[in-house]
């Protein structure tokens, strides 16, 4: 299985401030899927469109944040231990960096 699948914490830092959430990610083959939680809001977002490439990652996720939608796009990098992840996003004209730490 690859090291994305599991439990993260991740915090993404761009224009708005920092967006801490806790991220459910299942793996199947060279794809995943799974759900952030956002722990500002409290509420769920679906993570989709994940690809596996080695240990590059994309994906995207679309939050609702009052009555605008925004989906973004991310790509990182996990660790060659599989124990962290980094990379950037970018939603409209909004771009910034995450980082996480796997939980499990």
């Amino acid at each position: 299985m690859h090291p994305i699948h599991g439990t993260w914490k991740i915090l993404a830092r761009g224009p708005v401030g920092e967006l801490p959430s806790v991220n459910e990610i299942t793996v199947e083959g060279d794809t995943f899927s799974g759900v952030m939680a956002d722990e500002k809001s409290g509420k769920d977002f679906p993570i989709f469109n994940g690809k596996i490439d080695g240990n590059h990652v994309t994906f995207e996720a679309t939050m609702k944040m009052g009555f605008v939608s925004m989906t973004f796009q991310l790509e990182g990098d996990v660790s060659e231990d599989g124990q962290t992840v980094a990379g950037t996003f970018k939603a409209l004209k909004m771009q910034g960096t995450f980082t996480g730490e796997k939980l499990s």
